[in-house]
Order: C-alpha cells, then sequence, then structure tokens
C-alpha cells in the first residue's frame, strides 16, 4: 500500500533527526563507558579487609580480600592502582572506614618508587592525596573518627603527618597537621605512628638511640614516655591498650608502660628491617577483644623466608586467653574495620 503524499515527505524529513538522536545516544553512551569509575559501586561488607599478593618484593597483584573474622564471607576485588610513575604500582596497608564509603591504601611498588596515600571512595575515581617530595612510608593509621589518616612521612625523614580524608576527596590542602616531634626523638623511618582516640597522645618508633623504641608522646606537655620496643603501634578503640610488633612477638601495653605483654610468640631476626620479609602488623577488632595479623607459615622460618602467598596466612588472637585462630591462607596486612557503634 503507498503512502499518501505527505506522510512521505514526513518520514524523509525525519530520517536524518531519528539517525543524529540514535548517533547522539550512542557517542553519550561511550563517553559514559570511557568515564566509568575505577572503584567498585560498593566494598563488600566484612569485619577485615587485607593485602593479596602474588610474591613480596615483587610486583604485585592488585587484589584486596574482604573476609569475616570467622572465615566467613571471603571476597576478592580488583582495584587499579594508584598512578605515581610510569612503574605499576600496587595498593598495600589497606584500610576501609567504618561505613564502608572510603578504602584507603598506601601506593608502591617493588622498583621502590615514591610511595603516596590514596583513596578508593566508592563508585569514584581513585584520589591520590599526596604529591613529591611528599613521600609515605610504612603503614598507615586511620583515627578513631575515621576522618583522618596518620601517616610517616620522609623527604626530609623524621616527619609524622595528619591526612584529612575528606579534603583530599575534594581537592583541598590534605595535611592538616605536621606533628612536632621534640628532640632527642627521631622517629624510626617506615615505623609507623598513631594518634589516641581523645588526640591527645601520639605513639611511634624511636630509632635515636638506634633501636626502636615504642614512644607515648603527650602532644600538650611535649614529653614522651617508653613503653617497649617495636614497630607499627595501634591503638584499641578506647584509648586504653597500645599493640605493636616486637623483634620477638606481638605485644599490647598500657599507654603508660604497665602490663607489657606478648600476645604471639614469632622470632624476626634482627637484620630484618621494618619492611623486608612483610613481618606482622597487628590491628584491633572494635571491641578490643581480638588481634588480627599475618605472619610466615612455613616451619623453618626465619632460616627459610616466605616468598609467595602461600606462605603466608591470617590469624587472630584472643586478648584474653591467648588462644590464636587461623582466619585464612594466603594474605598480608589485615586491617579489622571499626563498626560505627565501636565504643
Amino acid at each position: 500500500m503507498k503512502l499518501p503524499g505527505f506522510l512521505q515527505g514526513l518520514i524523509h524529513l525525519l530520517n536524518p533527526l531519528v539517525v543524529t538522536i540514535i548517533a547522539i545516544l550512542g557517542f553519550t553512551s561511550l563517553i559514559s563507558c570511557e568515564l566509568q569509575p575505577n572503584t567498585p559501586p560498593k566494598f563488600p561488607i566484612t569485619d577485615i579487609v587485607f593485602q593479596s599478593v602474588t610474591q613480596p618484593g615483587t610486583e604485585m597483584d592488585l587484589r584486596l580480600g574482604f573476609v569475616n573474622a570467622d572465615g566467613s564471607g571471603l571476597t576478592y576485588i580488583s582495584v587499579t592502582a594508584p598512578s605515581v610513575t610510569s612503574n605499576k604500582s600496587s595498593p598495600i596497608y589497606p584500610q576501609i572506614t567504618s561505613d564502608n564509603s572510603i578504602l584507603i591504601v598506601r601506593g608502591a611498588s617493588a622498583t621502590g618508587h615514591p610511595g603516596r596515600l590514596a583513596l578508593y571512595p566508592a563508585g569514584k575515581d581513585t584520589v591520590i592525596c599526596t604529591v613529591y617530595p611528599d613521600i609515605i612510608i610504612g603503614p598507615l593509621s586511620l583515627t578513631a573518627d575515621q576522618n583522618y589518616v596518620v601517616a610517616h612521612l620522609t623527604s626530609p625523614p623524621g616527619r609524622i603527618a595528619k591526612f584529612d580524608l575528606h579534603a583530599c576527596l575534594l581537592g583541598d590542602e590534605e595535611i592538616i597537621a605536621e606533628f612536632n616531634i621534640p628532640s632527642p626523638y627521631q622517629p624510626c623511618p617506615g615505623g609507623g605512628g598513631a594518634l589516641s582516640p581523645n588526640e591527645e597522645l601520639l605513639i611511634f618508633p624511636d630509632c635515636s638511640n638506634g633501636k626502636a623504641e615504642i614512644i607515648v608522646l603527650d602532644l600538650k606537655k611535649d614529653t614522651g614516655i617508653s613503653v617497649g620496643y617495636g614497630i607499627a603501634p595501634t591503638w584499641s578503640s578506647n584509648g586504653e591498650w597500645i599493640t605493636y610488633r616486637g623483634l620477638d612477638g606481638i605485644y599490647i601495653v598500657s599507654p603508660y608502660g604497665a602490663n607489657n605483654r606478648r600476645l604471639v610468640e614469632y622470632s624476626i631476626p634482627e637484620e630484618i628491617g621494618v619492611a623486608e620479609d612483610w613481618p606482622p602488623i597487628p590491628s584491633w577488632s572494635p571491641d578490643m577483644q581480638w588481634l588480627t595479623y599475618h605472619k610466615c607459615t612455613l616451619p623453618s622460618w626465619p632460616e627459610n623466608k616466605c616468598t609467595s602467598i602461600e606462605d603466608f596466612a591470617i590469624f587472630k588472637v584472643n586478648i584474653e586467653t591467648g588462644e590464636e585462630i587461623k582466619i585464612l591462607d594466603g594474605g598480608l596486612n589485615p586491617y579489622w574495620r571499626w563498626q560505627q557503634d565501636a565504643p
């Protein structure tokens, strides 16, 4: 059947318009695909996030793991590493905010190029918070209010700074405080540092005497006391306890130096530094009943060093009883997420 002349004319006029609309829609779809964020729309809701790598000291797999403290809910995600140089960069020391909205990592690589603080807001693009010469070394420490990260800076060495996560996401000045470490203290490079929940005390390892001595510094008085020897100190959620990694294991101690107790025996040769061989770094559970950490599980450690992911496992230990339970095989640097209703 032949259409009336006026309908044929109308179709003739509309054809270019339809083609144009389809082209625009297709181009817009292409743009939206190009601009998709490099962070998942949401992160798995589990107790613990950890680093999953192929081999310490080599170019690393970009997977992060999520798992509950009882071993359930194990999930892996892949993330785009923070771009620092043309070399591959891998996310290490992962932490996540209590509301599960921001994944926090430090960028690093086997080639040793500068570390950067990187944020992965759920469903958005990665944000790198530090620029040269602010180089982050060692573990990160998320503050109790979940708004800031304390990290050890170098260039020059011995600096410990507090980063505002939300300012970083907005592109504002992210370093809001650089702590004045009084003489004669010299924070150990890469040894970490952490603020007490009331933000009145700073703990860090001091290397001024050639050994890593855990110092609790009163920020108002500029005075400090020694509570043990080790690195990577962190606070319990109520500020009444500190855990740290010593040369012969994992310890807890009060901020006044009392009740220093080894919970986990784990010998580390003195020639091993802060980062070599991935020694365990403990993390508190929000209810303060457990610590989680990784350790080498080879029976001949430390003579036979761990060199692959299969050689490590993630554990938890009960603070009261000392009972140690393996959560899973294969993983590094677990961080126990603080729930929003934590004490």
